[in-house]
């Protein structure tokens, strides 16, 4: 991205996010925005981002097409608010799609074929399966339709990626029980809730959450996979507590914790059973300052998404500094969520979803 400068690559992600909310968020801007890339000679490190909105509009308005698996969860809204608010500042159009679940896939497609057949000259893609959108990736290809894939992966021609990693969020969660409860301590019984079968996100969560915990006294009583609504995760939690009595904690998404914790309250076992959340939402953000869940990690969902949409921008313009960008995150606790600025992962208070913004 323009003005972009290389850091060290030992540079440590807690320092990185540490610098943007501190520095860049505080004076404004959501920028410069530290992030690990790999340039268009294929080099990696660490660099910070600056926006063509920094000094410039879009050449042209542009028409470009996003498509989210749903719109059930805060990550999504967050999301729509960072993209939108980019679009705004470049200038150009943004039409938003939501498949309505991640078993929706051939929602997902039609939607995206719909959009591309009005007028769109990029797709932005949050794929609801990495495996299942070969030919809605082959027809675009054929239309020259350049696709950007954020959040998360897809197999097949992207002419960019801007991926948050869910195998590093559920590295993190873990890392942060195993930190707790080390080898030789006494063994803690987890129940892990990491979202839909199949999803490519879920199944990095998964992987990284099963890293995090390696040689350490935390022990996976039971997986439980299902859609991301707050009833469906609710009624998982409530089995696993039937099923596992003994449990020290239910880790997993942020709807998951939202809606465990008033079932836990209700079943007076919120300070037997602790809840960590491998992402933040305002439900997450507002029980972790409470103190009433033990950790939550945060990817800047906000910043990454401005970086999508700018990375949609640069493609077209033929701008394109980095084909593949990976924003950075940590775990907070109630002790050291007062250092995370809410505005880089969430939207404002009150924030409604825009699905057409025309300019």
């Amino acid at each position: 991205m323009t003005k972009t400068r290389k850091l060290s690559p030992l540079m440590g992600g807690v320092a990185a996010l540490s610098f943007m909310a501190t520095g860049a968020c505080a004076e404004g801007n959501w920028y410069p925005l530290d992030a690990n890339a790999t340039n268009t000679a294929g080099e990696a490190a660490l660099v910070q981002l600056t926006p063509l909105s920094a000094t410039e509009k879009a050449s042209k308005n542009w028409s470009i097409c996003v498509s989210v698996p749903h719109m059930k969860d805060p990550f999504f809204l967050a999301m729509n608010y960072g993209i939108i608010e980019e679009a705004k500042l470049l200038g150009v159009d943004v039409q938003t799609m939501d498949a309505g679940g991640y078993d929706r896939l051939a929602d997902q497609v039609s939607q995206v074929e719909n959009c591309v057949a009005g007028g769109a000259d990029a797709v932005v893609l949050v794929a609801i399966s990495q495996d299942g959108m070969g030919n809605l990736m082959n027809e675009l290809k054929e239309k020259n339709i350049p696709v950007i894939a954020a959040i998360n992966p897809v197999n097949g021609e992207t002419a960019a990626r801007v991926l948050t990693s869910p195998y590093d969020e559920g590295k993190r969660a873990g890392e942060y029980l195993a930190a707790k409860h080390p080898a030789g301590s006494d063994a803690v019984q987890v129940g892990w809730l990491p979202g839909p079968a199949g999803a490519g996100f879920v199944t990095a969560f998964d992987e990284g959450f099963k890293k995090g915990i390696e040689g350490s006294a935390v022990n996976i009583a039971e997986t439980k996979n299902g859609d991301v609504g707050k009833e469906v995760q609710a009624a998982l939690v409530e089995d696993m507590l039937q099923t596992h009595p003994d449990l020290n904690y239910v880790v997993g998404t942020a709807v998951m914790v939202e809606g465990a914790l008033p079932l836990l309250k209700s079943q007076d076992l919120q300070d037997k059973v602790r809840l960590v959340s491998v992402y933040t939402t305002p439900g997450v953000y507002e029980a972790l300052k409470a103190g009433q869940i033990d950790a939550a990690g945060s990817a800047p969902v906000v910043l990454t998404s401005r970086v999508v949409l700018d990375q949609a921008v640069r493609v077209l313009e033929g701008k394109l500094e980095y084909t593949d960008i990976g924003t950075l995150g940590m775990v907070y606790t109630p002790e050291t969520v007062g250092t995370l600025d809410p505005l880089s992962v969430l939207p404002p208070a009150g924030y409604a979803p825009v699905f057409s913004l025309d300019q």
